[in-house]
């Protein structure tokens, strides 16, 4: 997640392994300037070798909460609270590609037309807001 405009930034898979977790950050880097901080949970697919590197040589700090201490990653807690809530009831699904489809409409909903509470506007709204300030257009 993206702290500025809160806008979902990453990818997302179906485990938890140090290789999509590490495919996730080169794309998500890929698609937006290298962040100075990365915050995570203590999860082994944050501090496997290959990610710290990659974070060491774009220079970027990893940051992990205390284990145990949800709160610490306040932002990404509530986030996914908030995404499992709009995205639904899972038994409805079918099949699997049904699945898909209503997590990228569930993203596409979040980063475009859902009102953020702290934003009071969508976060694609926030951002182009930004990007004119930045630009000097009003």
């Amino acid at each position: 997640m993206s702290r500025p405009d809160r806008s979902w930034v990453g990818g997302w898979g179906y485990d938890t392994s140090s290789e999509l977790t590490h495919e996730a950050l080169l794309d998500a880097l890929s698609k937006h300037p290298a962040p100075t901080i990365l915050h995570s949970d203590q999860g082994t697919e944050y501090l496997s070798y290959k990610h710290q590197l990659t974070c060491q040589r774009m220079e970027i700090t990893l940051s992990c909460s205390t284990r145990a201490s949800p709160w610490q990653n306040g932002f990404m807690e509530r986030f996914f609270g908030s995404f499992k809530l709009e995205l639904g009831d899972l038994n409805r699904h079918q099949e699997v590609t049904q699945f898909h489809e209503s997590v990228a409409l569930t993203m596409f909903y979040y980063n475009t037309k859902r009102i953020h509470s702290a934003l009071k506007m969508s976060p694609a709204a926030y951002a182009a807001t930004l990007l004119e300030k930045r630009l000097g257009v009003h």
